[in-house]
C-alpha cells in the first residue's frame, strides 16, 4: 500500500491542477471542448471559378518562399557536424571498452 500512495497522490494533484486551470483559465477552449450548442457550422462560399489574381499571388508566394540550393552548405555545415558526431560516437565506444577493461583489471 505504501508504494501506491505517491502514485495516487500525484494523480490526484494532477487532476486538481487540471480542474483549477480549466476553471480559471481565460481561454478554456484549449483545455475543454465547447458545448455542442455553441458551435455554428461554417458556411462555405461557393464560387464558380478561382480568380486569376489569387492563383498568381499564391504561386508567387510559394516560389518566393523557396530558398536557393547552396552547394557550400554541404561542406560548411553538414559534413563537419556529421564528422563530429561520428567521432564522438566512436570515442564513446573506445572509452566504454577502456572502462570495461579497468573493471576487469580491478575487481571488487
Amino acid at each position: 500500500m505504501q508504494s501506491r500512495r505517491p502514485t495516487i497522490l500525484s494523480v490526484a494533484a494532477l487532476a486538481l491542477c487540471f480542474l483549477v486551470v480549466s476553471r480559471f483559465a481565460p481561454n478554456t477552449a484549449a483545455f475543454l471542448g465547447q458545448p455542442a450548442g455553441a458551435r455554428q457550422p461554417a458556411q462555405a462560399v461557393q464560387t464558380s471559378q478561382a480568380q486569376p489574381e489569387a492563383l498568381a499571388l499564391g504561386a508567387a508566394a510559394g516560389l518566393l518562399a523557396i530558398e536557393p540550393a547552396q552547394a557550400s552548405l554541404l561542406y560548411d555545415e553538414i559534413l563537419p557536424v556529421s564528422y563530429g558526431v561520428a567521432f564522438a560516437t566512436i570515442w564513446g565506444i573506445v572509452l566504454g571498452f577502456v572502462l570495461l577493461r579497468l573493471q576487469e583489471a580491478f575487481p571488487e
